[in-house]
């Protein structure tokens, strides 16, 4: 009886101790979780020092595999910002992503680009 309450014991133990193990481990993987932007359809992005077209150009982005990380893990978005047409014939809008560049930090055009985990 005592054996059977002791490995009654182990076991629960064992079950909480596996729960922290995920838990911990579901934590780590969401930190690490990083929201960026790139490349639509092959378009060329600028990134600028604000929200705005006629602001400072910091970079044009050309390449095709470049991931460019929003400063924050949700991207910060400025939908007040000034208004934009991303290329001929395609979307126009005046809502912004805040990124990083450079040791900058810079805003994109949101309907330019393609936005999700990098």
């Amino acid at each position: 009886m005592r054996k059977m309450l002791a490995a009654k014991r182990l076991a629960a133990a064992g079950a909480a101790s596996l729960g922290l193990v995920i838990s911990m481990s579901s934590m780590a993987s969401a930190e690490t979780v990083q929201a960026g932007v790139w490349m639509q359809d092959g378009h060329a992005f600028t990134i600028r020092a604000s929200a705005s077209t006629s602001s400072a150009a910091l970079y044009t982005i050309r390449n095709v595999n470049s991931r460019i990380p929003c400063t924050t893990t949700a991207c910060t978005r400025n939908n007040d910002g000034g208004s934009y047409k991303c290329w001929s014939g395609g979307p126009a809008d005046n809502d912004w992503l805040k990124v990083k560049w450079g040791g900058k930090t810079g805003w994109v055009a949101a309907m330019c680009v393609n936005v999700g985990r990098i």
